[in-house]
């Protein structure tokens, strides 16, 4: 990330900051789940892929990876319900809640079939969909699953503030997302802390977070029912979620695939996005153990 670049705001996990690339940003599209408007892009043509963004996240942090991937895969990449530009109901938002949108929202568009790309709280509702159907819930058939520094599994240590009401609990947010934090300067923090209050997404995050349900969905014993060809991406240096996590996901995924980034941090498709591209690409593309 060099200094000088003009940033706009990014969210895989919370707030993040990305230098814009300068491509054209992908039509917003809006379709109704349970009466709620969802917003997302859909770009591409070929098997479908869906992105899956974090917590207080949107589908604009997905743009640094949509170009290249689109050229090999239909991408379908939403604001998910509570995030973005989609409606956010007051509800007592739990991991349930977006599995079960995510598969109202492919059947609205009669998608038959896809694979999961989720991304920090995006791969712990990507996985516990896999894992449902691995149990033998009724949902869209999935091909294959990518978790990239997902959320889900039990930590050990403490994670910062990600719900930021302050300049300094953002900077210390960023500092844990991030490996390389040399573009935060306070203009780039006063920026991040203004989006993020324009998001208008704090009732969300509060609200799944301060869920009980949540720690009835953590992953750690579902491992086994994720049944369909898995790849775990991960930032070496991630302090939000340390690369642990993804050795527990792997080792506990049957025929489960590591792979991981040097110098990188939670967000392997902004700090690495050319080598998280490629990986994920090959993986998506392979036939091997391809599930039908």
């Amino acid at each position: 990330m060099r200094g000088k670049m003009k940033f706009g705001l990014i969210l895989l996990l919370a707030v993040l900051a990305v230098p814009a690339s300068g491509q054209g940003q992908p039509a917003d599209k809006t379709i109704t789940v349970f009466g709620e408007a969802i917003h997302y892009f859909d770009m591409g043509t070929g098997p479908v892929v869906v992105l899956l963004h974090g917590l207080g996240s949107r589908k604009e942090d997905w743009l640094p990876v949509l170009e290249p991937m689109a050229q090999k895969f239909r991408l379908l990449v939403p604001d998910q319900v509570g995030f973005g530009r989609s409606d956010k109901p007051l509800l007592d938002y739990s991991i349930q809640t977006y599995v079960d949108f995510l598969n109202e929202f492919l059947r609205q568009l009669k998608v038959e079939k896809a694979s999961l790309v989720g991304e920090s709280l995006g791969g712990w509702i990507a996985g516990l969909y896999v894992a449902e159907i691995g149990g033998g819930a009724h949902l869209i058939p999935v091909e294959k699953l990518v978790l990239v520094d997902a959320a889900g599994l039990k930590q050990d240590k403490p994670i910062p503030d990600l719900n930021p009401s302050s300049l300094a609990a953002m900077r210390g947010l960023m500092e844990a997302v991030f490996y390389d934090t040399s573009w935060l300067n306070e203009d780039a923090l006063r920026k991040i802390f203004t989006d993020k209050l324009a998001a208008h997404d704090g009732y969300t995050v509060r609200s799944l977070l301060g869920n009980p349900a949540l720690g009835t969905e953590r992953l750690d014993d579902r491992l086994a029912s994720i049944k369909v060809p898995t790849l775990v991406a991960w930032g070496k240096e991630d302090k939000l979620l340390p690369i642990g996590a993804g050795e527990r996901y792997a080792a506990g995924i049957a025929g489960a695939k590591l792979i991981s980034f040097e110098k990188c941090g939670h967000v392997p498709p902004i700090e690495k996005t050319e080598e998280f591209v490629a990986a994920v690409v090959a993986f998506l593309g392979s036939s091997a153990r391809a599930a039908h």
